[in-house]
């Protein structure tokens, strides 16, 4: 599972650069908001694919999860549904990173869901 760790971090890294990459710089909103939340969720997702298997660190899972929501919903909380590329690039990589945060918030294990496990 530590893929997916790992691949919210790149994640994190493009809502980095997408302001720039995309052209929507320009966008002062979205451009604090992507950044913003491109380097919490970078950190984290890090944390995360690096840290032990521990129980606790579920946690920091479940706060990526919350950035990839917030993300998701941030064009229209915050007003910058009129820059269209920005809308679908937060859309579409906070939605991904929120199911990506969950997904390893439920895993239990190296790659195990709660409802794989064998008991013995």
């Amino acid at each position: 599972m530590k893929w997916a760790s790992w691949t919210n971090f790149v994640l994190g890294l493009w809502l980095i650069v997408a302001p720039f990459a995309l052209a929507y710089a320009g966008v002062t909103t979205a451009v604090y908001e992507d950044v913003v939340l491109g380097i919490l969720i970078a950190a984290l997702a890090l944390w995360r694919a690096l840290g032990a298997e521990t129980p606790g660190m579920t946690s920091v899972s479940w706060l990526v999860a919350a950035g990839g929501l917030w993300v998701l919903i941030a064009p229209f909380v915050l007003g910058y549904t009129a820059t269209t590329v920005a809308v679908y690039n937060d859309v579409i990589v906070g939605l991904a990173v929120a199911i990506l945060g969950a997904w390893r918030g439920l895993s239990h294990g190296p790659g195990e869901m709660p409802h794989m496990q064998t008991h013995h």
